[in-house]
């Protein structure tokens, strides 16, 4: 079935035709998330500048590397560094798929190159790297973090990951209280906050 994204304007129409079945293949709930991010970039009405055709494709994309993990590829990334392994995995192979996919629809080059770069280090603040900071250089890399990363507080969202089967919903929950330091703007970590206060699960 096709998921449609409600006023997703005509000129990413073609990429997310493009993008949402390899989200399918991807983790359970990888196309909704792709969806509401995009949906938090379209929707945005804060202060924050940004480049809505770098971040919407980025939106789109970001989590596409997934759909090149297996079920079964999960049994070799344990331990302790489990969750910090899959998310290193998955963006470099979503990287590659990124740039596969822009190249074959001719979007425009240089915002391609920015949209790889970026889906290339997303997740870099979860990789525990002392100076993770430094490498959201960029305005639109810092705006896609925190956005992002505001999806993930829902009560949706968790369930989709403990539903997945690949985390507990203990190990989820003590991630995002510990995550919420990460945000970079305040206007963002407090409405991540917010969310978090009202999730009963």
């Amino acid at each position: 079935m096709s998921m449609t994204i409600e006023n997703l304007p005509e000129k990413y129409q073609t990429l997310w035709a493009e993008c949402l079945p390899l989200l399918k293949l991807g983790r359970p709930g990888d196309d909704e998330h792709a969806a509401e991010t995009v949906k938090l970039v379209l929707d945005y009405r804060g202060r924050l500048e940004f480049d809505a055709d770098v971040l919407i494709p980025v939106a789109m994309l970001h989590d596409i590397g997934h759909s090149a993990i297996l079920p079964e590829h999960f049994k070799y990334i344990t331990g302790q560094n489990k969750l910090v392994n899959g998310k290193l995995v998955h963006m470099l192979a979503g990287a590659k798929i990124a740039h596969d996919l822009l190249h074959k629809i001719g979007y425009d080059s240089e915002k391609a190159k920015e949209i790889v770069e970026i889906i290339a280090m997303h997740d870099t603040d979860q990789l525990k790297i002392e100076d993770w900071k430094s490498w959201y250089e960029t305005q639109n890399k810092k705006v896609f973090h925190d956005l992002d990363a505001l999806d993930r507080y829902t009560e949706k969202r968790l369930r989709s990951m403990v539903d997945s089967g690949m985390y507990d919903m203990d190990e989820i929950l003590k991630e995002l209280s510990r995550l919420l330091d990460n945000f970079i703007f305040p206007e963002v970590r407090k409405k991540a906050e917010e969310n978090l206060n009202k999730i009963s699960l």
